[in-house]
């Protein structure tokens, strides 16, 4: 089994949807669930922190927009639509099509792509992140330092070495020293 990569189909057509689970599983994918309605489909999709899921143009209940709209904040997507569709599918979202009838390679190609999109998406997040609590922790050493010039008249290379050296004394970190002084 391919290690985090779940996926959801979602046809009108039951009999469709179980066939594609099945290529999908002979290939090593963990097929989750096979939905024909939209309201279902996010019941579940709600469940997993990132799925893909494999959508036709119209379900029982909704149609690709409306899924899309509700889910794609949480899971990606790849349209199963036939080719009138396609054009129309990829002008109103972000959803990589692949027009019927469906080829087995180019099926596990377009889903390897997208997973693989989805851990370079996953990774420049945790970057961002990261970079905000620097910010952020960078922030307060200022604010530190102008607490400190403006109280203990310092200048701002001592305050600086100020919070370094408490910071080093204590074995806190130099964000926790100019919270404390903050």
């Amino acid at each position: 089994m391919r290690a985090n990569q779940v996926v959801m189909v979602a046809l009108n057509n039951l009999e469709k949807a179980e066939k594609i689970r099945d290529m999908l599983c002979t290939e090593g994918y963990e097929v989750v669930a096979v939905c024909t309605s939209g309201s279902e489909l996010i019941r579940r999709a709600l469940i997993y922190d990132q799925c893909l899921i494999l959508i036709g143009y119209n379900l029982v209940d909704m149609n690709i927009n409306e899924v899309y709209n509700a889910l794609s904040e949480t899971c990606s997507f790849l349209a199963l639509v036939n080719e009138p569709y396609k054009s129309f599918v990829q002008e109103s979202t972000d959803m990589f099509c692949i027009s019927n009838p469906i080829n087995k390679v180019v099926l596990g190609n377009a889903i390897d792509m997208i997973f693989q999109g989805q851990k370079k998406l996953h990774k420049l997040k945790e970057k961002v992140e990261s970079l905000e609590c620097k910010i952020e922790e960078r922030k307060n050493i200022e604010k530190a330092k102008g607490i400190l010039m403006e109280t203990m008249g310092l200048s701002e290379n001592e305050a600086f070495k100020y919070i370094q050296k408490t910071s080093m004394m204590t074995g806190r970190k130099m964000d926790e020293v100019a919270k404390e002084i903050i």
